[in-house]
């Protein structure tokens, strides 16, 4: 993900999916896009670059 200084998602890219994963990425760049991050004025021109790895197993 890709959050702005005013704490606003500008950019959410899947890097890889497999399995399940692949079945909702779709869902997942939905789930990004709705994030929130706590404004940083600090950042002005320089955006955070914001990683999350989710893994999935079978119960």
């Amino acid at each position: 993900m890709t959050v702005n200084e005013n704490g606003e998602v500008t950019n959410v890219e899947v890097e890889a999916a497999e399995g399940i994963g692949e079945r909702i990425k779709g869902r997942a760049i939905a789930a990004g896009n709705m994030s929130l991050f706590p404004p940083d004025p600090s950042r002005v021109g320089d955006p955070l670059k914001y990683r999350r790895e989710l893994k999935f197993a079978p119960d």
